[in-house]
C-alpha cells in the first residue's frame, strides 16, 4: 500500500507544475527502472504520484504493482493493423506551449526527438498505422491512459441510454437509491455526462489543496490514503456527502468524480462490477494485443476516470470504436450511429464550456478555441464532429470520425503540455481530406 504523509496536502492532480527534482530523461527507463526508483515510489505521497517526474513515471508504467487490477484479455483474435507511412505527418509543425524550452514552431519528428518528456506517438487512418513512433518506451509497454479512459464510462452509460434501461433527463437518484435525500437530488444523468452538475467537486488547483475538498477525498478515497480529517474513506461515501454549488447546467465543471458517479451508475443499473460490465460490451468485442487493465480502489471500484492501462495501440483500437474502420478491429459495431450523434448533436455551447475553471485551460492546451464545447466526457467537440480527450501528464486521445482518423500518445509531464498542440494541426492538414 502507498503510504500517505502530510505532503499528501499538496494534491496536485491536471494542473500541477511542481516537480522536487530534476526529471531523470525518459530514455534511461526504456529497458527497466531500477529497484530504488520502485521503492522509492511504494513509499510515495500524493504529490509526488502524478507531478510528472521519475515516480510518475514509473506508476504510469507500472500501476498494477500498487492497486488491486482487473484484467481484460483479449477475447478474440488479434486483428493486426495495416502499416502505410506517412512521413510527412512528422513535418506537421505546431506552435509550443510557454513553458516549454522548444519555443516557437516545431515539426512533430522535432518535437519527439527532443521533448525528454515525449514517450510515444501513433497516427492511424482508416484502420492502417500512418505514424508509428516510440522514442522512450517499447511498444509492448502498458501505460496508464489517465484522463482519456474518462469516455469508456459514458460509452456504457450511452449503450444503457439506447435500450432504455437510463433515461438521462431524469434524476440519477433513480438509480442510486442511497444518493436519495442528499444533495444530488435533482442532477439528471446529462448533466453528469456533460460535467455541468452544479456540485462542489470541480477539480481545480485550489480544490486539491483543501483537505476538506470532495476532489481531493475522492482521490484520496480511490488509493486508500488517510485524510487529515476524517482518517480513510471509501469512495462512495464520499460522493454521497458532495454538497451542492449551484443549480445544474449552467457551466462545465470539470471533475473526476463525475466519471465515479458514472461507473456506480451503471453498476446499479446492470447490478455487475464495471469491469465485467466494460469487458461484456466492449473489451470482448476488439481483436486487442494485449490485455487491458483497469484499476481499482481497495473496496473494488474501477477508477475508471483516469487509471486505466494498455499498450499505445490498444489504446488507439479504442479510439477507432468511433471511427467507420471500427470493423477493423472489432466484430461488432461497439460505438452507434446514436451514440455518436448524441456526442455530436447534443453538444453544448462554447459559452457554457468558456464559462468553467478548463474551458480557457483546454483551448491554451490545443492553440486554439474554435471548437464548440464538452460533451459526454469528451473534453472538446469541434464544428467538423473531431473529439479530443486530455490526460494528465500529458496523454492524448484524439479521434475525427469522419476523416476516419485517430491520435494518440503517452508522455510523462506537467510542465511541457506541447503534445497536446499537434492535434489539430495534423488532422486539418489536408493529409486525411
Amino acid at each position: 500500500m502507498l503510504r500517505t504523509t502530510l505532503a499528501a496536502t499538496l494534491c496536485l492532480l491536471a494542473t500541477s507544475l511542481a516537480v522536487a527534482d530534476e526529471p531523470t530523461p525518459l530514455d534511461a527507463f526504456v529497458d527497466g527502472f531500477p529497484m530504488a526508483l520502485e521503492k522509492k515510489t511504494r513509499q510515495a505521497d500524493y504529490s509526488e504520484l502524478f507531478s510528472g517526474g521519475d515516480v510518475s513515471a514509473y506508476f504510469n508504467m507500472r500501476a498494477s504493482e500498487f492497486m488491486p487490477t482487473a484484467i481484460l484479455p483479449a477475447h478474440q483474435p488479434v486483428m493486426p493493423l495495416g502499416v502505410r507511412p506517412m512521413p510527412e505527418i512528422g513535418r506537421v509543425k505546431a506552435k509550443m506551449m510557454k513553458v516549454s524550452e522548444l519555443r516557437g514552431r516545431l515539426a512533430l519528428d522535432d518535437f519527439l526527438a527532443t521533448a525528454d518528456s515525449a514517450q510515444a506517438f501513433l497516427v492511424v487512418h482508416k484502420g492502417d498505422i500512418v505514424y508509428e513512433k516510440y522514442p522512450r518506451m517499447r511498444p509492448e509497454d502498458h501505460h496508464l491512459w489517465m484522463s482519456c479512459a474518462k469516455p469508456m464510462a459514458s460509452l456504457v452509460i450511452d449503450q444503457l441510454i439506447s435500450e432504455g434501461r437510463i433515461d438521462e433527463n431524469a434524476p440519477i437518484t433513480r438509480y442510486l437509491k442511497d444518493f436519495q435525500g442528499t444533495a444530488w437530488d435533482g442532477v439528471t444523468t446529462r448533466d453528469v455526462m456533460d460535467m455541468a452538475s452544479g456540485m462542489d467537486l470541480e477539480d481545480t488547483t485550489e480544490s486539491r489543496f483543501d483537505p476538506d475538498n470532495i476532489a481531493r477525498r475522492v482521490y484520496e478515497a480511490e488509493f486508500g490514503f488517510e485524510n487529515e480529517t476524517r482518517g480513510v474513506e471509501l469512495l462512495r461515501d464520499v460522493l454521497r456527502s458532495t454538497p451542492r454549488k449551484a443549480d445544474p447546467g449552467l457551466a462545465f465543471e470539470y471533475a473526476s468524480g463525475l466519471t465515479q458517479v458514472l461507473v456506480i451508475l451503471a453498476e446499479a443499473v446492470e447490478q455487475e462490477r464495471w469491469p465485467q460490465i466494460f469487458d461484456r460490451r466492449v473489451w470482448s468485442k476488439v481483436g486487442a494485443e494485449g490485455a487491458l487493465q483497469l484499476h481499482l480502489t481497495p473496496d473494488g471500484i474501477a477508477a475508471a476516470h483516469g487509471l486505466v492501462s494498455s499498450n499505445l495501440r490498444d489504446f488507439a483500437r479504442f479510439g477507432m470504436l468511433y471511427t467507420p474502420s471500427w470493423n477493423r478491429i472489432a466484430v461488432e459495431k461497439v460505438v452507434t450511429d446514436e451514440i455518436l450523434d448524441r456526442i455530436h448533436d447534443e453538444v453544448r455551447t462554447h459559452a457554457f464550456i468558456m464559462a468553467g475553471f478548463d474551458g480557457p485551460v483546454f483551448a491554451d492546451r490545443v492553440g486554439t478555441d474554435d471548437f464548440i464545447a464538452n460533451s459526454r466526457q469528451w473534453d472538446l467537440v469541434w464544428p467538423d464532429g473531431d473529439m479530443m480527450k486530455f490526460g494528465l501528464m500529458s496523454q492524448g486521445l484524439y479521434v475525427s470520425p469522419s476523416r476516419d482518423l485517430v491520435i494518440v500518445y503517452f508522455n510523462v509531464s506537467n510542465e511541457d503540455l506541447s503534445a497536446h498542440r499537434f492535434v489539430r494541426p495534423i488532422a486539418t492538414s489536408g493529409l486525411f481530406d
